[in-house]
């Protein structure tokens, strides 16, 4: 007895015989009824119509202005947090001053105007520069800002070093030839050369010194610098600038130094402290050393 064909079986068969594959729906397709209806009831919604130019410019213009409001709204949000920083983080409270040889870091800090509480983007070194200048004392060397809140302070001062009288009145002047004071005496300072022979046309307190030879004033530049550089400024009791072929200098101990011109005057000065130790062994207190030649000094004795 034969069993009865089943049609729909035959076709799945039939279609494994052709082919190798096995499909299986993960989400079998929904079914319709024959009026296109889904079986569960509920309705397609319809498509979005595509918009028209005007209404896509429109959208266009309304996320361009969302996007400048946030963006205005993050500015404002950035400003308002800088400001309140500059107001309650980035004040002064130290200052460090460095170079300060007779003057306090206090008394400096003030003079250049810095109190505590300034707002560290408000300093300059314009400023600070044109208040240290009311003290000629003072050189300003520069600034630097250590945030939040210090500032390094660059300064050096002004030391006399020389003296010299003019029409009665007694002036210290430092190495680059600026008048540090003036005094009403005739009592030369100790340790301080002496400087005489020079061709003052003025002389100002905190200005360099004007004279009217340019040979003389650099004489004493040099002289001055060399003295400083080889620490022998202390063993020189005057210094003679009158004839710039023949320049001079008296020692405490009595011995005169002939330098001759302004010329080698880092070897003359040399020269001065190789010999003189040697002169003084010798007893000798009194006379000229000859340096003109600094290679080749000569000594002689008063007569």
């Amino acid at each position: 007895m034969k069993t009865p064909r089943d049609p729909k079986r035959e076709e799945i068969e039939q279609y494994q015989a052709y082919g190798e594959y096995d499909y299986a729906y993960r989400h079998p397709p929904e079914e319709r009824n024959r009026r296109g209806q889904r079986a569960d009831g509920a309705k397609d919604e319809p498509p979005m119509p595509p918009l028209s130019p005007k209404e896509a410019a429109e959208t266009a213009r309304s996320h361009a202005r969302l996007v400048t409001t946030r963006l205005i709204v993050v500015l404002a949000v950035m400003v308002t947090v800088i400001i309140l920083l500059q107001g309650l983080v980035f004040r002064l409270t130290t200052v460090y001053v460095v170079g300060n040889v007779t003057k306090t870091p206090q008394q400096v800090a003030t003079e250049a105007g810095l109190v505590k509480g300034l707002n560290m983007f408000s300093i300059s070194e314009d400023e600070i520069r044109d208040n240290l200048s009311s003290d000629h004392t003072i050189v300003f060397k520069g600034l630097q800002k250590d945030y939040p809140n210090t500032i390094y302070l660059y300064i050096s001062e002004r030391q006399p070093v020389t003296c010299l009288q003019w029409l009665g009145l007694l002036y210290t002047v430092d190495a680059e030839g600026v008048v540090i004071d003036e005094r009403n005496t005739t009592e030369l300072p100790q340790g301080m050369p002496s400087v005489i022979g020079l061709s003052i046309s003025t002389i100002h307190v905190g200005q360099k010194m004007e004279v009217r030879s340019q040979e003389q004033m650099q004489a004493y530049l040099d002289i001055v610098s060399e003295l400083e550089l080889q620490e022998y400024r202390s063993q020189v009791k005057e210094m003679n600038l009158s004839d710039t072929d023949n320049l001079f200098l008296q020692l405490t101990d009595g011995i005169s130094i002939r330098l001759g011109t302004g010329e080698s005057m880092r070897a003359k000065i040399g020269a001065v402290r190789t010999d003189i130790p040697y002169l003084e062994q010798l007893g000798k207190t009194a006379g000229v050393l000859d340096v003109s030649t600094p290679e080749d000094a000569k000594y002689s004795p008063d007569n």
